[in-house]
């Protein structure tokens, strides 16, 4: 067995709303954060409206978080 430690910084917290490509706008319910043990890569995948998929997010812009 491997043992391994990482840092990681997520950009997002629980209840964060994210506005999607369509314009529809969620609300982050759980977020889980992927070691990958090889690479050392860190990855994080969002759950979205209570919805039970994981999706990772992609920022386009930051115009949510300029207020």
């Amino acid at each position: 067995m491997v043992t391994a430690q990482f840092n990681a910084f997520c950009p997002f917290e629980i209840g964060d709303k994210v506005q999607d490509i369509a314009g529809r706008v969620h609300t982050i319910t759980d977020i889980a954060c992927i070691h990958y043990v090889r690479t050392g890569r860190v990855g994080f995948r969002f759950e979205l409206d209570h919805s039970g998929k994981y999706v990772p997010i992609e920022i386009q812009n930051d115009s949510l978080n300029e207020n």
